[in-house]
């Protein structure tokens, strides 16, 4: 008797629950919850870089001068 369950093993005969489906649903769930609150915050970032990019073409065409530049600049970075 000794040599069958050896031979076998304890899981060898009906196969069980295949466990590998709890990691690969929490991997998935994460992915997806990084993936929304990545877009999420990427439009956000965009909005910040849009507002830079209209604050230096102003600042090109000489609508503002360099320490209202700076100034508006440093406001943005902090937000």
């Amino acid at each position: 008797m000794l040599t069958t369950i050896a031979a076998t093993g304890p899981y060898w005969h009906g196969g069980g629950f295949p466990f590998f489906v709890f990691p690969a649903f929490f991997f998935f769930a994460f992915l997806v919850v990084f993936l929304v609150f990545g877009v999420a915050r990427r439009g956000s970032w965009r909005a910040r870089s849009d507002a830079r990019s209209v604050l230096a073409d102003r600042f090109a065409r000489g609508d503002i001068d360099a320490e209202e530049y700076r100034s508006r600049l440093s406001e943005l970075s902090r937000k």
